[in-house]
This record gives C-alpha cells, sequence and structure tokens, in this order.
C-alpha cells in the first residue's frame, strides 16, 4: 500500500510515518517547511491547491492521511481567515482531489467538535464546538463528507508523545518538577489523552482495513489536566506539591474551551487490534523513553507508594490496568491523594 502523510513531521505525523515504513508500506510524507525524518519527501502548501495536487500526481497514492491543521485553539480563535483556509478551505481541496485522483482518504478530526457538556461522547453524538477550532474542524469533516468519495474521520483527543522540537503535556510535567518548579494545572477539564505512538498504529489499521465513515481513536480513561498530571509525577516520583490546581475560569486563554470532551472508544476494543491504551499504560510507556529525573523527596516517595499499594490492589498479579473502570478509579484515588495529602499541606 502506497501513503501520502500530510503533515508528516508533526506530533502525530512523525509517529504515522514511522508506522507505515515499519509496516512495510510505501510513504510519501508531505512537508511545508522541515523535511520529514521518513519516506519520500513531498512538498506541500495547504493553502496552494496546485501544490496539493501536484502531491497527489507525485505520489500516486492508495490512502492520505490528512494530518495538517491549525490545532492552536487560541490561533484559531484570533486568527479565523487562516483556521478557515488550514482547517477547511485546504480540506475541501484535498477531499476532490482524492476523489479525482481515486484515493481513500483519512481525515484526523478532534474531540473539540463537541460542546463538552456531557463527556464520553459517542461518534452518533451531535457535535456543537464551543470554538473556532471545533467549528473550523468540523467544517472540515463536512467537506470531507461532502467531497471525498472513499474517507473516514478520525476524531482523537489531547494527543501527546514525544517529538523533537514539539513539548506536550507530559514532557512539560515532567521537566517543570524535576527542576523544583511550580506548575498551574486546569483540574476541571476532561480529556481523553492519547498517547501518539498508540494513535498512528489504530490510524494504520484504519487505512488499511478500509474503515469507513466516523470513527472515535483516543484513550479508553477520561481524566482532568490536574489528574494526569499528578499520575504523571508519580511515575519518576516527582514532588506533586508543586502543581498548583487551577479552574478554567481562571485561565488566560483567548478561546472558550469544552469542559469535558472525553470520547468513548468502548467500539473499538472489539474491532481493532491495537486496542486503545488506558492513560496508566500509555504513561509506563511513554515514561521509559522519557526518562525524566526522579525527586529525592522521600516524603513523597513513602506517601505516593502507599496510595500505590492500595491502587494496585485492584489489579491483577501483572500490576496492569485491563479496565476503563480500574483505570478511573486509579486516576481519581490518586487525586483524592494530591488534594489531601498535599493540597492541604498535611502529613501522609
Amino acid at each position: 500500500m502506497k501513503l501520502l502523510v500530510t503533515g508528516g513531521t508533526g506530533l502525530i505525523g512523525r509517529e504515522v510515518s514511522a508506522w507505515t515504513v515499519k509496516a512495510g508500506h510505501e510513504l510519501y510524507s508531505a512537508y511545508h517547511v522541515t523535511g520529514p525524518e521518513f519516506g519520500t519527501p513531498v512538498e506541500l502548501e495547504m493553502t496552494d491547491s496546485s501544490s496539493m495536487e501536484s502531491c497527489f500526481r507525485r505520489a500516486k497514492p492508495d490512502v492520505v492521511i490528512h494530518l495538517a491543521a491549525l490545532t492552536y485553539v487560541d490561533r484559531c480563535e484570533t486568527d479565523r481567515d487562516l483556521a478557515l483556509k488550514m482547517n477547511v478551505k485546504a480540506v475541501e481541496v484535498m477531499a476532490k482531489d482524492a476523489k479525482r485522483y481515486s484515493v481513500r482518504m483519512v481525515y484526523v478530526s478532534t474531540d473539540y467538535v463537541f460542546d463538552g457538556e456531557e463527556g464520553m461522547y459517542r461518534k452518533e453524538d451531535k457535535p456543537n464546538p464551543v470554538d473556532f477550532y471545533g467549528e473550523s474542524k468540523l467544517k472540515g469533516e463536512e467537506a470531507v463528507k461532502d467531497h471525498a468519495d472513499s474517507w473516514c474521520i478520525a476524531r482523537t483527543s489531547t494527543p501527546f508523545g514525544l517529538h523533537p522540537k514539539k513539548k506536550t503535556f507530559p514532557v512539560l510535567v515532567a521537566e517543570r518538577l524535576s527542576s523544583g518548579q511550580e506548575m498551574q494545572v486546569v483540574e476541571d477539564q476532561y480529556t481523553s489523552p492519547t498517547y501518539t505512538e498508540n494513535l498512528a498504529g489504530m490510524l494504520g489499521e484504519v487505512s488499511e482495513e478500509v474503515t469507513a465513515g466516523i470513527i472515535h481513536l483516543a484513550s479508553g480513561t477520561r481524566v482532568s489536566g490536574l489528574g494526569l498530571a499528578v499520575m504523571l509525577a508519580g511515575k519518576p516520583r516527582l514532588d506533586v506539591r508543586l502543581l498548583s490546581p487551577a479552574m478554567m475560569k481562571q485561565m488566560r486563554w483567548v478561546a472558550k474551551r469544552p469542559r469535558d470532551s472525553s470520547l468513548n472508544v468502548d467500539r473499538l476494543t472489539l474491532t481493532l487490534k491495537p486496542k486503545p491504551l488506558l492513560i496508566e499504560n500509555a504513561l509506563t510507556i511513554h515514561n521509559k523513553t522519557l526518562h525524566a529525573r526522579p525527586s529525592s523527596l522521600t516524603s513523597f516517595t513513602h506517601g505516593y507508594d502507599k496510595i500505590q499499594s492500595a491502587i494496585w490492589r485492584y489489579s491483577p498479579a501483572t500490576s496492569t490496568v485491563t479496565s476503563l473502570a480500574c483505570c478511573r478509579t486509579l486516576g481519581q484515588m490518586e487525586l483524592r491523594f494530591y488534594r489531601l495529602c498535599f493540597a492541604k499541606k498535611v502529613g501522609c
């Protein structure tokens, strides 16, 4: 199979490209500024329709995985023209070219198409974005439906992983806490943080198996920003007391965010070979690569070990999480531990 990946040097695109090469497929990696690490490089200017058609003619792909987008939420709010060009008009042109050249299109969208009032959204739930980023991505979805012949829309949530130039939330938490810096983290916003290596495998299978329609590809865990940060701090024994909880209304964001845009991925556990990772397992894999330096605060280590011991009583002897309910319990217990032991400055 021959794949064309747009945004091939980005956070997700880099992992999708690596997966494509490892799977033995032929890869054409579209880029704009920085050349890709994997596959045959193809220069692409997303706002130039002739550049896009030239990319299709050169690559002659069977499948295009479209990842290139303007994903900075506040930038989309302040520069709506650019957001429309990148996230809507470019998608429309690509969908038309995909149809013209008989190419299957996999369009990667976002949990921000939902308003966040309910959470754990299924693909059948009605989108209602509260910011222009989500609105532009939803319009991109509509462009794919209207103009592509063979397509799949894959919504994901809060992708994280390792990248040579971009720092995602887990890396920032590790860096700040290991250097003894305080970090403000939102405690009332929930998503389904998704490890990019896991996401790449799921996108790869979607491409191979000709999955059609809308699908949610995300982590198997709903968690708040603070809950995730506490779990991250616990892995290398960093000082969780440096985390400062904040409410969404306190954040100096330009654009509004959905309160709970977590995605329901129950169906994926039945259909896909690479299963959506629970956040605990994803963080274990991530942190082995990250190699964050542990904290020397023995009081924190002692307290955290006590709560971990209690948590693993709910887990198999292998100390792995095997159910969504168990992982949700894990996040809730760790967050409660943070509030009781550190936020109130009481002993463990």
